[in-house]
């Protein structure tokens, strides 16, 4: 499994402005959870071509997103989506939240996790119950640590059986690259919302 890569700076203030002007004048759409507009587009694709860490040539998907409450434990791995970058780009009234990256996957079409209920999605497959209920690889056994509960409180602790990781800051201007078979989920929220661009490179 290869690691995290959270680059800092790679994203320069023109560049996120141009992306939030583009969302802002966009007609997005509601998911269960979250607001979303395609990124998929000329346009967007024009600007991405201005920050370096990006190669756009290898993007199968991408696409704005904007929510308020934190997002459930999930993976985004399917056929042709082999890596995920973040791009954080606004965080609105409130502190930075942070992206939990598990160091646990799972081997298999993209999942989310939805504790107690069952949630339909457009794309994953919504799952009730615990991560450490199914087939994740390298689980720890054991519950939660406290120094990483501490960003995952808005749940139980028992959620979040067998589970380890790091949390890295959705601040903008920065990425965070990982596998896309990798556990993630939004930590608790301290802000009112949050806009971030997804992106997913192809194999």
């Amino acid at each position: 499994m290869s690691p995290v890569i959270y680059t800092k700076n790679a994203v320069s203030d023109s560049v996120i402005s141009t992306l939030i002007e583009i969302y802002n004048s966009s007609k997005d759409y509601q998911t269960k959870s979250m607001k979303k507009v395609s990124g998929q587009t000329d346009e967007v694709l024009e600007v991405l071509k201005g920050v370096s860490t990006i190669d756009t040539n290898r993007i199968q998907i991408c696409h704005f997103y904007k929510h308020s409450t934190p997002y459930y434990p999930h993976t985004d791995y399917h056929f042709l989506e082999k890596e995920n970058i973040v791009m954080p780009l606004q965080v609105f009234n409130g502190a930075n939240p942070y992206l939990i990256v598990f160091d646990q996957w799972l081997d298999d079409d993209g999942k989310t996790w939805t504790f107690e209920s069952n949630t339909t999605f457009s794309h994953n497959t919504g799952i009730s119950g615990r991560p450490c209920d199914h087939n994740i690889k390298k689980s720890t056994n054991k519950e939660i640590t406290k120094a990483l509960y501490r960003y995952l409180s808005h749940y139980p602790k028992d959620y979040w059986f067998g589970l380890s990781g790091d949390p890295y800051e959705f601040k903008p201007g920065n990425t965070i690259q990982f596998d896309s078979k990798r556990l993630h989920a939004t930590s608790r929220m301290h802000c009112e919302a949050k806009l971030g661009l997804t992106i997913r490179y192809k194999r």
